[in-house]
């Protein structure tokens, strides 16, 4: 094989939390660890070398495409990537993971392939999410301090599609993707996007995303969302 880990590091790297690999640049598997050999469902996480995101044992087969083009795009930008991952896993539960994707170099600093890491969201890792929420809808980082986490859904009720729409909007997407993705025309997100701008009484799509963000709805992943797959690139 053409790319290899360097054994020597393979001790300190299998003990970082979270799911790590890389690739090289045909997007083929070089190595993964045991979290993300289990979840992904190979017998051993080494099964994972030498097969793509297509030869995987698990239903994220489906986004395989998806993410074969990120990364394409970190190896052509030679730049890290953020990127929010829904799936369902080879046991059958959905789990929510950001993932940071980054240039592989060797040590002639040449882009050999990418290094992923991810981590799942639950617990305190939210607090991540609404960091990177509030980095794409440009808000400064000194203002996070007011992200509040206390979702006042009493104040404003959304049905599943409103939440879907919002949940995508926060995090920077625009009608066509979230028409792809939801399945509907570009025409019936626009309508959505007004009915929210209206709930939350916004003059405009980024008034309605900061006062979203400060009623904590950015910390909120819709239960629908958990129920269909997802890998969405959040912007730096």
């Amino acid at each position: 094989m053409k790319n290899k880990v360097d054994p020597s590091l393979l001790h300190i790297f299998n003990q970082l939390p979270g799911c790590w690999g890389c690739k090289d640049k045909d997007s083929v598997f070089v190595y993964a660890n045991s979290e993300y050999g289990n979840i992904i469902g190979v017998d051993h996480h080494l099964d994972c070398i030498g097969r793509t995101d297509f030869d995987m044992p698990s239903p994220t087969v489906e986004c395989a495409e998806a993410f074969r083009e990120q990364d394409n795009l970190v190896l052509t930008s030679g730049k890290r990537m953020r990127v929010l991952d829904i799936h369902p896993y080879s046991d059958g539960s959905w789990r929510a993971h950001l993932f940071t994707k980054t240039p592989w170099k060797n040590d002639e600093n040449d882009v050999v392939g990418t290094i992923f890491s991810g981590v799942e969201l639950k617990d305190t890792a939210v607090l991540e999410v609404g960091h990177w929420i509030c980095r794409a809808a440009g808000i400064d980082p000194k203002e996070q301090a007011s992200f509040n986490l206390d979702l006042n859904h009493n104040a404003i009720n959304l049905n599943t599609r409103e939440s879907e729409v919002l949940f995508l909007l926060l995090y920077g997407k625009k009608p066509q993707y979230m028409a792809k993705v939801l399945g509907v025309s570009v025409k019936t997100v626009e309508n959505y996007v007004i009915r929210l701008r209206e709930k939350f009484n916004a003059r405009s799509k980024n008034e309605l995303i900061d006062i979203a963000l400060d009623l904590g709805f950015g910390s909120h992943i819709p239960e629908s969302m958990l129920k269909r797959q997802l890998s969405v690139i959040l912007k730096e």
